[in-house]
């Protein structure tokens, strides 16, 4: 990895790090509890646009294991519901970025949709209710507007940078 690369991916970690803090903050009242946006899935997206799929892993999986040790809850049952969230979510973008067949709005909206059927899979595991499960039809909806929105956001930033022509940072 190129040492301007590396640089630019450990600003990624600390921008999605900061944004997630910054969400943590910010009390959404939603009808499933526990619902985020996932401000901090723009760094992931924005990685992923900019150089490739492996950055998209690096810069999401790093900033889940990091800022769950920054507070204090490495390897509690949220950040086992982030990291399986996580690990879907970038299984997803990765499939539907290599399809070539979805634009940025596809791949962050099936970013979103994976992350939380990720969740409910863990929640459903580790505690054994069933029920959550019925959260599923109202997240996968909330999907739909958090993956819009974080595309929207990561277009922005991507367009701006570099005029619509990505991966050339």
């Amino acid at each position: 990895m190129r040492v301007k690369k590396s640089v630019i991916l450990a600003f990624l970690v600390a921008v999605g790090i900061l944004l997630q803090l910054l969400e943590s903050f910010i009390g959404i009242f939603m009808i499933v509890p526990g619902y985020k946006i996932g401000l901090a899935n723009i760094a992931g997206l924005f990685a992923l646009y900019m150089y490739d799929e492996k950055s998209l892993a690096y810069v999401s999986l790093l900033r889940i294991i990091l800022s769950s040790l920054m507070q204090g809850m490495l390897f509690s049952v949220s950040f086992w519901l982030s990291l399986s969230g996580g690990i879907l979510a970038c299984i997803a973008m990765i499939l539907a970025y290599r399809s070539k067949v979805f634009s940025i709005y596809g791949v962050s909206i099936l970013g979103a949709s994976f992350h939380n059927i990720g969740q409910v899979i863990a929640i459903t595991w580790i505690y054994q209710q069933y029920f959550m499960q019925l959260f599923l039809p109202i997240l996968l909806a909330l999907s739909i507007v958090s993956g819009i929105l974080i595309a929207v956001v990561c277009r922005k930033v991507l367009d701006r940078l570099n005029g619509g022509n990505y991966g050339k940072i």
